[in-house]
């Protein structure tokens, strides 16, 4: 089991991919449409005049709605990329063609950027929480959409379920941390909070750069033959237990 797991969790470069996946989270939780809305979530998960500690426990349950349906998302584009991985080089190309397009529409926020916002209220509070985030998943999907994709175009090439489901983790850290983060901060997150929004354009600039970076050395190979250095580097890898 250990031997499968080391296989799987370090072949291909996966920690580099995670890397990736969790820069990319952080941009979409930095991206204009998902800063402000900040606020509003921790004081609905945690109640109108919840506590601290309740506001944490209601950002951490949000967390994990989301993370459960981004994680399902990997595991699921994991094992399509297994299938179909006969094509590699190929369909490298076409994802790193598409990896582009979500890079180019991140530098155009404001023509791109939308959110489909699921017509039901769930009621306030802890036990919400979970549902409340994954909503948030699936309602935002539109907006966090280009970098949430392009994590999942690396577990399409991963070719594995559980790699892929690793990335989509990553991605849900790098988006989720600073919800939690910003609840352990209440008193000081609105100032952290507009202050990150006034950069939110150069942000998505950034993003976008970022994913455009990501959709090149996909098309030239450069992401593959940097996966296979890597495969190399730790080929010898030996767990301790």
């Amino acid at each position: 089991m250990s031997d499968f797991l080391v296989d799987q969790v370090f072949d291909g470069g996966i920690l580099l991919a995670s890397l990736v996946a969790l820069i990319a989270g952080l941009i979409s939780f930095a991206s204009p449409c998902v800063i402000p809305l900040v606020p509003g979530y921790l004081a609905y998960v945690g109640g109108v005049a919840g506590s601290r500690r309740k506001v944490l426990t209601g950002a951490t349950l949000f967390v994990l709605g989301f993370s459960i349906l981004f994680i399902s998302y990997g595991a699921l584009f994991g094992e399509l990329g297994s299938r179909i991985i006969s094509n590699g080089e190929n369909l490298a190309r076409l994802l790193g063609a598409l990896t582009i397009l979500f890079g180019l529409i991140f530098l155009f926020p404001d023509k791109f950027y939308r959110s489909y916002k699921i017509p039901f209220v769930a009621k306030s509070g802890l036990l919400s929480a979970p549902l409340l985030g994954s909503m948030f998943g699936l309602g935002w999907t539109p907006c966090i959409g280009p970098t949430l994709a392009a994590v999942q175009t690396i577990s399409i090439i991963e070719a594995s379920a559980l790699r892929g489901a690793i990335l989509s983790f990553a991605y849900c850290i790098g988006l989720g941390l600073p919800f939690i983060l910003f609840a352990l901060l209440i008193d000081k997150s609105k100032s952290l909070q507009e202050r990150i929004a006034r950069r939110g354009k150069l942000i998505s600039i950034i993003g976008g750069v970022f994913l455009i970076t990501i959709g090149l050395m996909q098309i030239f190979g450069i992401w593959e033959s940097l996966m296979a250095g890597l495969r190399g580097t730790i080929a010898d890898f030996v767990p301790v237990v």
